[in-house]
Parts: structure tokens; C-alpha cells; sequence
């Protein structure tokens, strides 16, 4: 792990960017590396017909895994549900989302899956990952 990311720290991603109308994920994460927590924001967008912008409250964590000598990455593992009014007393799972990124945190590759307003999930697999937001500590 690079020593800069020790502690608590934010980071945001682009996934699936590059792909002018596509599908995009993106991600402002607050990570906790003592206690390997992550949260914070999804949205799932497409400039396209039919348009999408799906919002998520992200929640997940993460592990390092090691599966070269001197080849580290890590393993982002989050879930994601449609906000709701405090009152409500349910749950609306709306995004999974799977990313292994690189030691330093700011490339990789996701599979992700969303639910759109009709209820029906979709599947996207070998997205790139790109940071877009410092995930730097002072």
C-alpha cells in the first residue's frame, strides 16, 4: 500500500468512461483504510436515449490481494441503494459494483451491475477505471 493512503481519505472515479453516450459510473468514496470501510456516492449516467442518471448511497470495503510476488491490488467491493426519505423503512438495492484497482488507487477495471426505473438490471463487465479525484492525504 503507498504510504499516502494511510488513514481516511477521498478518492472519485470515471468507470466506463471514454464512450461518448455510454454508460458511466461515477463514484465519490470516503475510504478508511484501518478499518477497510468504503462509502459514499454513485451515479450511473448516460447522455443517450433512453437517458439514465441513477443515484446510489454506496457502502462497501476492501481487501489487498497478492497474486504475484510484488504485484499488489486491491479489491473494491461495494453496494448500493436508491436514497430514501429517513421515514422509509425499506431498503431499495439499486447498484453492485466489483473493481480491482492498482496499488497506488487510481487505475483498473470494474463490473458493476445497476437497476434502471423499470426495475430491470443491467450488467456491465470489463469497464475501465480511472481516478478523476485526488486520493491524497495532507
Amino acid at each position: 500500500m503507498k504510504s499516502n493512503n494511510v488513514g481516511l481519505f477521498p478518492v472519485s472515479y470515471l468507470i466506463g468512461g471514454g464512450l461518448m453516450g455510454g454508460v458511466q459510473l461515477h463514484l465519490q468514496l470516503l475510504v478508511n483504510t484501518p478499518s477497510r470501510q468504503v462509502n459514499g456516492r454513485a451515479e450511473v449516467t448516460q447522455s443517450t436515449n433512453p437517458p439514465l442518471d441513477i443515484v446510489s448511497s454506496a457502502h462497501g470495503d476492501f481487501t489487498y490481494m497478492t497474486v504475484m510476488p510484488n504485484k499488489t491490488s486491491i479489491l473494491v467491493v461495494l453496494t448500493g441503494s436508491a436514497p430514501v426519505p429517513p421515514t422509509e423503512p425499506i431498503t431499495l438495492q439499486n447498484l453492485h459494483v466489483r473493481m480491482v484497482l492498482s496499488e497506488d488507487w487510481k487505475t483498473g477495471t470494474a463490473a458493476y451491475s445497476y437497476k434502471d426505473a423499470k426495475g430491470q438490471w443491467h450488467e456491465v463487465t470489463d469497464a475501465p477505471v480511472e481516478m478523476v479525484g485526488a486520493a491524497t492525504t495532507a
